[in-house]
């Protein structure tokens, strides 16, 4: 070729091929810093991932929702060049019912009258199809604990009110959009947690009942009936069940019940479900960065959960796809660090994260430098007006968790705003007076990495009744650009731009 052109010429050449891969290159960094819309899924593609996954109701681990969810996701990341997959195999023991009231599968009769259940309480036990038949007892913690024997044990969950204690309060924040909404639903939304966290958690009522020799368990939820329909409180702290079938009641059956458990009334509980021996698995893989394989390679590692009651509770694995497929689109060779992907099944399952997949994997772990969690996308406001459960208007408040960097907080600042996230706001914890962490975001101060998390107030998201119609593709593609924004963030800082406050 030379032999044709003229030394001058030559030297031409070489440096408009080299400004080209020097403009390429510019480019692509532009698009892990500055993230270009136009390479993000479609609408009618997270329109779609999510009415699938929505057929199957709820994705618990081993299920076959769970097994379609996780199909979905593994061919998308295979698709964008996710590489070398670990599948760390774990075996439980499932319990489940149907999830259709009209299935017939679960009810209460209290002198042949059809008591409304709002839910099932998950693995708590079973009956045959007669059910059982006891008299009622409203639970009292002063009573002795041989007074449960043989009884359906009535329980009640109460409800926060104003003052709301600490953890619920108003929490301070680096920077927000539509300040004057953000804590509009603050009240129910404490609520939802509290209530649906108390049966296991604050209340122990699982302790209370197992091998109590009770006949039966309700608990009454101070919520109406359409807030309390398909509530689906975390299962046990440790594996098994408690051994005695229980329902979910909302507060006006629960004043038909109290009132016969007063009057020393019997009731019939039925309650048809099954066990099974499943698998699971945490899911990891790798988008590899310029240097990955090597000495040097450093990895961005996103993290949520594969399973869940309802649609958007564990539609986690969608963002991350999302992420993924965006930074797909641009050379490995530009891509300065790699991302590592991990999807965690033990979410909802008994004895939750039992397995620990940081102390299976060191050689990855070393490798991390900063974190990444992202769950709850796409998710619109319920708030309770009488007995009726009906979205607001507005959507869930999206909450961004950072490390006390400032680098950081700007960056999530930016992503907000270059995507127009309504009703958002970053929160700094280690700050002080911001809140707390939650979530599977709270790698980041567990293991005291720099990074990020996205959650949201989850005002209607522990039900299994969450479907298609709580979600909003736009506000999730939304979301998932500040996302993938932030991520652009912890590829590119360097490592002591990255660095945290020292502990005292």
């Amino acid at each position: 070729m030379r032999g044709f052109m003229g030394s001058e010429s030559w030297q031409l050449l070489v440096l408009l091929l080299v400004s080209i891969g020097m403009c390429g290159s510019a480019v692509a960094e532009g698009r892990i810093t500055a993230i270009d819309p136009a390479l993000l899924p479609k609408p009618a593609q997270v329109q779609a991932w999510h009415e699938r996954k929505a057929a199957g109701i709820h994705t618990f681990t081993g299920s076959p929702s769970w097994q379609d969810f996780m199909t979905i996701v593994e061919e998308g990341m295979n698709d964008a060049g996710v590489v070398d997959v670990i599948k760390d195999r774990f075996n439980y023991l499932r319990w489940y019912t149907a999830d259709d009231p009209s299935a017939n599968q679960w009810s209460l009769m209290i002198d042949d009258q059809q008591i409304p259940v709002a839910s099932y309480w998950a693995y708590s036990g079973s009956t045959d199809n007669e059910g059982v038949t006891a008299p009622l007892i409203i639970y009292d913690k002063k009573a002795p604990p041989d007074s449960l024997a043989g009884k359906i044990v009535v329980f009640q969950v109460p409800a926060l009110e104003e003052p709301l204690p600490a953890i619920f309060q108003d929490a301070g924040y680096e920077f927000a959009t539509d300040p004057d909404t953000l804590n509009s639903n603050r009240l129910l939304a404490a609520n939802q947690w509290f209530q649906t966290n108390y049966v296991t958690r604050f209340g122990r009522f699982n302790a209370i009942i197992k091998d109590s020799g009770a006949a039966g368990a309700l608990v009454i939820f101070s919520m109406g009936p359409e807030r309390a329909a398909g509530l689906y409180t975390f299962p046990l702290l440790k594996p098994g069940t408690t051994g005695v079938p229980g329902l979910y009641l909302d507060r006006l059956a629960g004043q038909k019940v109290l009132q016969a458990a007063a009057d020393g009334e019997e009731a019939t509980l039925r309650l048809l479900a099954r066990r099974e021996e499943v698998e699971g698995y945490f899911y990891t893989g790798f988008l590899p960065g310029r240097h990955y394989g090597q000495d040097n390679d450093e990895y961005v590692f996103l993290i949520t959960h594969a399973d869940g009651p309802n649609l958007t509770q564990d539609n986690g694995g969608f963002a991350l796809l999302s992420i993924v497929q965006y930074f797909a689109q641009i050379a490995q060779a530009d891509r300065p660090r790699t991302l590592v992907i991990m999807l965690d099944s033990q979410h909802f399952t008994p004895h939750r994260h039992m397995d620990d997949w940081y102390a299976m994997h060191p050689d990855i772990v070393e490798r991390i430098v900063a974190t990444i969690g992202v769950e709850h996308l796409g998710q619109r406001e319920y708030v309770e007006r009488g007995e009726q459960f009906v979205q607001s208007g507005l959507p869930e408040t999206t909450i961004v968790f950072v490390q006390d960097n400032d680098l950081l907080i700007s960056g999530a600042i930016e992503g907000i705003k270059a995507f127009a996230v309504p009703r958002a706001m970053v929160q700094s914890p280690p700050r002080g007076g911001q809140g707390n962490w939650s979530g599977m975001s709270d790698v980041a101060v567990k293991k005291n990495y720099p990074g990020y998390g996205i959650s949201t107030n989850m005002s209607a998201y522990w039900s299994t009744r969450a479907g298609i119609e709580t979600f909003d593709k736009n506000l999730f593609i939304k979301q998932v650009g500040l996302a993938a924004h932030m991520t652009g963030v912890l590829m590119t800082l360097p490592v002591e731009d990255l660095s945290l406050p020292v502990s005292d």
